[in-house]
């Protein structure tokens, strides 16, 4: 039984906009990955999860074959890998600590004012600080919805194309155009009251023309001002003043069973501002982009997402939009598993885009797998702990003389201990400068020490 994600965009004739594929049989579960457009469970026959870094085109490292047994322990080891953790992106990683309760206004990684502030509210653990402003009581479901309802957009992505409809009313012939053809529809949340939308990187991807329709019908042409395709994130700007903008919540302050609502347009305009309600089923959840390798955790809730919600609003009962609304499952056999990307991770990201129209100074080292812990070692015949790479994704990383199997011990003289550890190192950094590693090769048994330049990933499409 296939187990396709969909990238709840919209395309035209009723379809989805390039948002379901296939997995692997589910017998091999192993992970939730982003396949090209689609999100949907990692089926490999390795069962590698999470990355570290997407800096380029690389592959595998030099071709040397292990004996056949050491081949089938790397096996082993790689089934044994389950769970799948982003460390790539050095303008996310620890903005999540850098949160002090009341208002969030900071700057990104690069310097970047904040696009949108974030609310923090008084029920979190964190005591209110002096001078700031927290909201404390929650609203009915009506009221959340006649509050954000105004703030949430219909996206329309059109390309340039021969035969169009606009084309043949506009000359009288199809023979002659040069007009646009729908590719998508999806959804888009009012940031700032002049004009900056909020989506997915998916629904205004391969559009020359956007248009954004407000939920009290009016249209405008947007321009699209960035877009990270790693973080599936977008910014889009209309010629507007006086809007609706939306009031953004700290994901940091969701709780597993809060009652959150979705807010966006499920089919596209035809059923422009639908509002669903359901709970936050998880958190933390990993959606891994195998294009890029890179993973984000994300919200998973229960509200109906469908093609369409993409970019839309997921809301607390404080009428605060707390995360975006990205993807779900559609597989026969799964119902209401949906994931919104947490507005503490899209910030920064939006930040960036606002400023520099991409996502400016992310290192990566390039490469995929996991962390091997001393259980996992010691059931496949290995003394060694550490991250175990199954991919690599950049020339850099194998002109180190790095390859798949070998375990990543220790960054810059600290003993890698856990995912976070990577994580925190490569975060430090900037695209360019180097880390150094210490490398086990199962295979071989051979210890050596490598520097890797990181790579930069700017999600430029």
């Amino acid at each position: 039984m296939a187990d396709p994600f969909d990238r709840s965009g919209f395309g035209p004739n009723g379809n989805e906009n390039k948002d379901e594929i296939s997995s692997q049989d589910s017998g091999n579960s192993n992970g939730t990955i982003w396949e090209g457009d689609t999100y949907h469970y990692s089926r490999t026959p390795y069962g590698y999860g999470g990355e570290y870094g997407s800096g380029g085109s690389g592959s595998g490292g030099p071709g040397n074959n292990p004996p056949r047994k050491k081949r089938h322990i790397l096996r082993n080891v790689l089934i044994g890998v389950l769970a799948c953790l982003a460390v790539s992106a050095g303008s996310i990683a620890g903005f999540t600590a850098l949160i002090n309760n009341g208002t969030i206004q900071l700057k990104s990684s690069s310097g970047a004012p904040a696009a949108f502030t974030i609310v923090k509210n008084s029920s979190s653990s964190t005591p209110p600080t002096t001078n700031t402003t927290v909201t404390t009581s929650d609203l009915t479901l009506q009221q959340v919805a006649k509050k954000v309802v105004p703030s949430v957009v219909c996206i329309q992505s059109y390309s340039n194309s021969r035969g169009s409809i606009e084309d043949y009313f506009r000359s009288g012939s199809t023979e002659k155009n040069s007009g646009v053809t729908p590719i998508g529809e999806g959804s888009g949340i009012i940031a700032t009251s002049d004009g900056y939308i909020v989506t997915n990187a998916h629904v205004v991807e391969g559009a020359s023309t956007l248009k954004a329709v407000l939920s009290n019908g009016k249209t405008y042409e947007a321009k699209l001002i960035g877009s990270d395709s790693v973080t599936d994130l977008a910014l889009v700007k209309i010629n507007a003043s006086g809007l609706t903008a939306a009031e953004f919540g700290s994901s940091g302050d969701l709780q597993v069973a809060d009652t959150v609502m979705a807010i966006g347009n499920p089919g596209g305009l035809e059923f422009n501002s639908s509002v669903t309600v359901g709970y936050v089923s998880a958190l933390n959840r990993s959606i891994t982009n195998s294009d890029t390798g890179y993973t984000m955790k994300c919200i998973q809730t229960d509200a109906a997402i469908n093609p369409g919600n993409s970019g839309g609003a997921l809301v607390n009962m404080r009428g605060q939009v707390v995360g975006i609304n990205s993807s779900k499952i559609v597989a026969t056999g799964y119902e209401g598993l949906g994931f919104a990307i947490p507005i503490d991770t899209a910030q920064p990201i939006v930040s960036e885009l606002k400023a520099y129209g991409y996502v400016k100074n992310r290192a990566v080292l390039g490469v995929m797998g996991d962390y091997l812990d001393a259980l996992t070692a010691r059931f496949n015949g290995i003394n060694v702990t550490g991250f175990f790479i199954s991919q690599i994704n950049s020339s850099n990383v194998t002109a180190a003389g790095i390859q798949k199997g070998d375990i990543i011990t220790a960054i810059d003289g600290k003993t890698v201990t856990s995912r976070t550890v990577i994580t925190a190192a490569v975060a430090a950094k900037k695209p360019g400068e180097t880390v150094t590693l210490s490398i086990a090769r199962v295979s071989t048994g051979q210890t050596f020490t490598a520097s890797v330049k990181l790579s930069q990933a700017t999600g430029k499409s």
